[in-house]
Formats: C-alpha cells, sequence, structure tokens
C-alpha cells in the first residue's frame, strides 16, 4: 500500500483484495451488535451504579448515533475507490474533511477487532504473534494495517504531496 497527499485529501492506493476486504469490514464493525464489540466501544464509566445507568440514558445513544454516522461516512468513502486502469490495484481517497471520523472509525474496527479474535497484548508481540491462530494472526495484520492508515491521517508518516487533485493523479 502507498499513500500521498493530494489537494482534496489522502490517497491510498496498490489496495490488495485483503486491504480492501479490511476497509470495507470497518463500517460493519461500528454497527456490531456483538455484545463484546459494544462493550468494548461503550465501556462502563461510572463506579456508582446509578450514575451509569444516567451515563447510559444520556450518552450511549448519542455515542451510538455518532458511530452510526461515521460507517455511513467511511462507507460512502469506500464506494468511491477505484481500480487503476491497466493495474491490478485500487485507489480510494480520504477527504480532509472526512479525517477525523475515519480516525475514530479506524481506532473503534481496531477495537473490535481485537475482542471478536479474544486477542490480549501478547499476540500484539512477536512470540505472542508466533503463538497465534491463523485467524487471530489475520486479525493482528489486518489491526496494524488500519493502524498505519491511521498514522499517515494524524500525519506519524511521512506523506508525498505531489501537489495535484485526487482526479488529476487517477487521470495520469
Amino acid at each position: 500500500m502507498w499513500w500521498l497527499r493530494v489537494a482534496e485529501g489522502f490517497a491510498f492506493g496498490g489496495l490488495d483484495a485483503v486491504t480492501l476486504e479490511t476497509l470495507k469490514g470497518v463500517p460493519m464493525l461500528l454497527e456490531s451488535s456483538d455484545v463484546r464489540v459494544r462493550e468494548r466501544l461503550l465501556p462502563e464509566t461510572c463506579d456508582d451504579a446509578e450514575d451509569e445507568a444516567e451515563w447510559r440514558r444520556h450518552s450511549v445513544p448519542e455515542l451510538e448515533r455518532l458511530f452510526l454516522s461515521r460507517a455511513q461516512l467511511v462507507r460512502r468513502d469506500l464506494a468511491g475507490i477505484r481500480k487503476l486502469a491497466n493495474f491490478d490495484a485500487h485507489v480510494m481517497l480520504i477527504p480532509d474533511g472526512h479525517t477525523n471520523a475515519w480516525l475514530a472509525s479506524l481506532n473503534a474496527a481496531r477495537l473490535a477487532l481485537f475482542v471478536l479474535n479474544d486477542l490480549t497484548a501478547e499476540h500484539m508481540e512477536a512470540e505472542g504473534y508466533a503463538k497465534a491462530t491463523t485467524l487471530q494472526q489475520s486479525a493482528v495484520l489486518r489491526i496494524h494495517l488500519l493502524a498505519e492508515i491511521q498514522s499517515v491521517l494524524l500525519g506519524d508518516l511521512e506523506v508525498e504531496d505531489p501537489g495535484v487533485s485526487f482526479e488529476d493523479f487517477i487521470l495520469e
């Protein structure tokens, strides 16, 4: 996978089948009704049971709406993925105005993958990865892929800016 800065935001290219599958799973993970995912994304926050009930009554519905709106935005961006002519690769644009929604969505998806695959902190290390099941190893790699995209969006990884728009880049 490669990335670069374009006038409208961030272009990610060289997207293979596994990367596409992982990205397309992000909205589904945010919308998951699995108890483990819901507990991880909306953990208990108060020591007092009454305070917790009050928080859940007032805050959780709004947070759930926020997750759903982010999932819809990410899904719309994913619908814009294009196959590059003459290449067996795809490219997508994450517009600047969608960066925060993507960051939050990628983080939530990583948390969901972690709990859905019964991962531990040890699995995220080399020795633990080697001991993990094939399914767990796949989840760890997907978590790292999503983290790499987050790093680009956060500016932690160097991003080339060729000074062109996404459309100009795609058509070149």
